[in-house]
């Protein structure tokens, strides 16, 4: 015996045993019993009148019915008031315009002008949560070049939130043309970025490495 997925009302298989339908199709009876009594509580007096409570502790005394709403109107924590309703467990919280201004706030995308070691060019730095993406689009005005092994910082340490933990397997980079997959791009635990070349790597004069990567940050 199975249940159906938004009421739970049980029903039969055809592999359930003969000599156990009467039990079964009093479980069925008694499912299809409770999904109405829900359905019909939400249309009591009790269950559309909303739970109005001065502070989040004294609402989640009162027991509701599914589907009811819940107010918090004035709790010292001022997080916690607001619309709820109740789950048929607890009452969650609705999501509000101050709750939904507060996430996109959380959302930000900076450009960061390179103006260190002779780098030039720009980084894109977005944060939408704890995820941040980095795209590098970089040049130097003269010739250089790594050799296998070597280390070259990009940013210095504090330019990126820092990651939420130590990256155990730096980002291998996806380039262009020449040196594709030749360099390895890490953030470091104090929020920096440097490459690390896997060969030898050469570029010329006003030539672009360009890459992105994505991090949880703290």
């Amino acid at each position: 015996m199975k249940t159906t997925p938004i009421y739970g009302i049980p029903y039969l298989e055809g592999n359930d045993l003969v000599s156990s339908a009467p039990e079964q199709f009093k479980n069925m009876a008694e499912g299809v019993e409770t999904a109405l009594n829900e359905v019909d509580s939400r249309n009591t007096p009790a269950g559309v009148k909303p739970a109005i409570a001065t502070t989040l502790e004294t609402l989640a005394g009162i027991t509701g019915v599914t589907g009811q709403t819940g107010y918090v109107t004035a709790d010292p924590a001022e997080g916690n008031n607001g619309p709820y309703y109740w789950s048929g467990s607890a009452w969650l919280p609705y999501a509000t315009g101050a709750m939904l201004d507060a996430l996109s706030s959380r959302v930000a995308s900076t450009v960061q002008t390179l103006a260190v070691y002779a780098l030039l060019g720009a980084i894109t730095v977005t944060r939408s949560a704890n995820v941040v993406t980095v795209h590098v689009e970089a040049y130097y005005n003269t010739k250089w070049s790594m050799n296998t092994g070597n280390t070259r910082k990009l940013l210095d340490d504090g330019k990126l939130p820092s990651p939420a933990v130590s990256l155990i397997f730096p980002a291998i980079v996806n380039g262009q043309g020449y040196w594709d997959r030749r360099l390895t791009a890490n953030i470091t635990k104090e929020g920096g970025l440097n490459i690390v070349a896997r060969t030898d790597v050469g570029f010329n004069a006003n030539e672009k490495m360009g890459f992105s990567l994505t991090y949880v940050a703290k």
